[in-house]
């Protein structure tokens, strides 16, 4: 089925908005200033495969990807620096002229798209459908979806790899609304509803992009209204998958250096055989899987459950493969004994 994965809307929702409150302040100036502008946005969410989506659609020629898959240049700048410091600071996730040279060689293709997941985490990043909307109204967004349980799972994870994170897991899915509402695509979804009609928006489901990548990639190059293009195997490869380990800071002043200027500066002109020690020696790696997730996934479950009915009904369409058992997913039971990250630490050796 060739849309199967498209958005088929089926609650009455406004197509527009009626006005563009909270615009951009630098996001305001791109409307005028024509090609090399975006007209394609990979929202996200976070772990749902927007990575693998955004290095397989770099081959089509008639699609120019950012040459910085993230710029993050539509979330509010105050927010970004809280959230990720290390882009905040870099030119094309504030000024104009640097986020546009992301597309540099692409000033030709019919589409130029970035692939940002901050995009789609309302309400934390604010007023992100207004300003793209705003600065390019005729853009067409992907949505890529992931199991909402896992996703979040996966999410905890990678902000705890990120020093973002050091609460045990069942705490921090419950204290920190980010996981839940990032999983709750019904949320998410209805926020560019209010800017941008329902054809300028596709739906793509991480668990078939990845069992059925051909057709899941036919399905999104024809709403694109391109021609069909055939993909050698070297470009469908698997991509981005998360390591089964972990890593917590050695040292309380680790996230702080990683997030600094100086450190920014440093990893670009030390030998890589440095900068491996240093990441090495600062911090302690662990095997996610002496992590007992089942609280969490209980709680999130019988959270999320409702959401998930909820973006079923607007994209009219049940995702069934979502009730298949994860096969990541981490028990007391299943394991000989299972261990907070905190615990985890006196686990692993010291390297």
């Amino acid at each position: 089925m060739a849309h199967e994965s498209a958005l088929l809307l089926t609650d009455s929702l406004p197509d527009h908005a009626p006005d563009g409150t909270g615009a951009h302040e630098s996001a305001s100036s791109l409307p005028d200033l024509g090609p090399p502008a975006p007209n394609l946005f990979v929202i996200g969410a976070s772990k749902s495969g927007s990575s693998a989506l955004h290095a397989y659609l770099k081959p089509h020629p008639d699609i120019c990807m950012s040459s910085e898959k993230e710029p993050c240049f539509f979330v509010d700048q105050s927010e970004l620096e809280r959230a990720w410091p290390i882009m905040a600071r870099r030119p094309c996730s504030h000024d104009p002229q640097a986020y546009l040279a992301l597309w540099k060689e692409g000033a030709t293709a019919r589409y130029r798209g970035e692939g940002s997941v901050y995009y789609s985490q309302a309400p934390h990043r604010s007023g992100v459908p207004a300003r793209i909307a705003e600065a390019c109204p005729d853009a067409r967004i992907i949505y890529t979806v992931r199991e909402p349980v896992t996703r979040a799972i996966s999410h905890y994870w990678q902000r705890y790899k990120e020093f973002q994170e050091v609460r045990p897991i069942g705490q921090a899915v419950r204290e920190d609304p980010l996981y839940r509402d990032t999983s709750d695509y019904a949320l998410q979804l209805q926020a560019y509803l209010q800017y941008f009609d329902r054809e300028q928006i596709h739906v793509v489901v991480a668990e078939e992009l990845r069992t059925r990548r051909r057709e899941v990639l036919a399905s999104v190059i024809d709403w694109l209204g391109l021609a069909p293009f055939e993909y050698h195997e070297t470009q469908l490869s698997d991509r981005h998958r998360s390591p089964p380990t972990s890593r917590r800071q050695r040292f309380a002043a680790v996230r702080n250096l990683r997030d600094s200027a100086l450190w920014a500066i440093l990893r670009t002109r030390l030998p890589r055989g440095w900068i491996d020690w240093l990441r090495e020696s600062s911090t302690v790696t662990f095997d996610k899987a002496e992590v007992d997730e089942s609280e969490a996934r209980q709680f999130l479950s019988e959270y999320l459950n409702p959401r998930r009915a909820a973006f079923e009904d607007l994209i009219g369409r049940k995702l069934d493969m979502w009730d298949e058992k994860p096969r990541e997913t981490r028990t007391a039971a299943t394991q000989d004994r299972a261990v907070t990250p905190i615990d985890a630490r006196r686990t692993q050796t010291e390297r």
